[in-house]
């Protein structure tokens, strides 16, 4: 009993010395990216999105890393859907997206006949 008492007192002894364990590092975001819509006739907007954790100034952060998940990071592959209601009017719209995803550089850009076109593309991250 005397030897379980002592086990006890070395095992609470060595405890209350250690050291803490040493915090982790922050990790860099997934994703950091600067996105600048330009709009004919319309001062240019920017805002910069921040993926997990998902931040920064972009109005609706979450679901556009949410997008950003859905292609890895490729914007090349957003497109419009065949079936959507966009009507023919024409006021042109400039993306450009730059920043980093995985660490990996992200340089895109592409132009729009209209907004509706532009979010249906990108949806929440182009919003």
């Amino acid at each position: 009993m005397k030897r379980a008492i002592g086990t006890m007192a070395l095992c609470a002894a060595f405890l209350a010395c250690a050291s803490p364990a040493p915090a982790q590092a922050a990790r860099p975001p997934k994703g950091k990216l600067k996105i600048v819509v330009a709009v004919k006739g319309s001062p240019t907007k920017g805002v910069t999105l921040r993926c997990s954790p998902d931040g920064g100034t972009h109005p609706h952060p979450k679901a556009a890393c949410d997008v950003l998940r859905t292609y890895k990071g490729d914007l090349n592959g957003m497109h419009v859907p065949k079936a959507n209601s966009c009507g023919p009017e024409v006021q042109p719209y400039a993306v450009v997206v730059k920043g980093t995803w995985n660490g990996k550089k992200v340089e895109w850009s592409k132009g729009y006949r209209n907004a509706c076109v532009m979010k249906a593309a990108g949806g929440a991250l182009l919003s």
